[in-house]
């Protein structure tokens, strides 16, 4: 039988206390401070969608400024889904444009033909979808008496005039 042999690690001798090393004294230099690079999210792509959404948002609520303050937390929600279906209609206009109305599909090898596309079917839905919501926003608004015409003098002339 063969013996096996056991190795044991043994312990760094002690050395007398270590002396700090002496380095040559660096004469100072101008640090360059790097501005660090804005950080752009993984998505730029949903984040410009949000910006466009939340700009949309501010302008329609400067349009609907005038509502009663009960009416405003109301349609709040309304304000925000128009918003993000003016945002995605314009997406989707753009789509068009690129891709065009017509789409070519193709099931099975006798089965093929030309239908609208994807996008203008999503258009035609919220622009139906918007329609309804911007009526809730109109009507929403406080009511206005339409300007009576300015009168002329004409209408004196007729109406006040002396028989002859």
């Amino acid at each position: 039988m063969a013996e096996k042999k056991t190795t044991t690690r043994r312990k760094p001798a002690k050395t007398a206390a270590k002396t700090p090393v002496k380095t040559a004294k660096k004469t100072p230099t101008k640090k360059t401070v790097k501005k660090a690079a804005p950080k752009e999210p993984k998505d730029t792509k949903i984040s410009t969608k949000k910006a466009r959404i939340t700009r949309e948002i501010n302008r329609l609520k400067r349009l609907f400024a005038d509502i009663d303050d009960n009416k405003k937390k109301l349609v709040s929600a309304t304000i925000k889904d128009v918003a993000f279906m003016t945002v995605a209609m314009e997406d989707l206009r753009e789509e068009m444009i690129e891709t065009g109305l017509i789409e070519e599909y193709k099931n099975g090898p006798n089965q093929y033909g030309k239908k609208k596309s994807t996008a203008s079917e999503s258009y035609l839905q919220f622009s139906n979808k918007q329609t309804a919501a911007m009526k809730i926003l109109v009507d929403a608004l406080p009511k206005t008496e339409p300007k009576k015409p300015d009168t002329d003098d004409f209408d004196d002339f007729v109406f006040n005039r002396a028989e002859v």
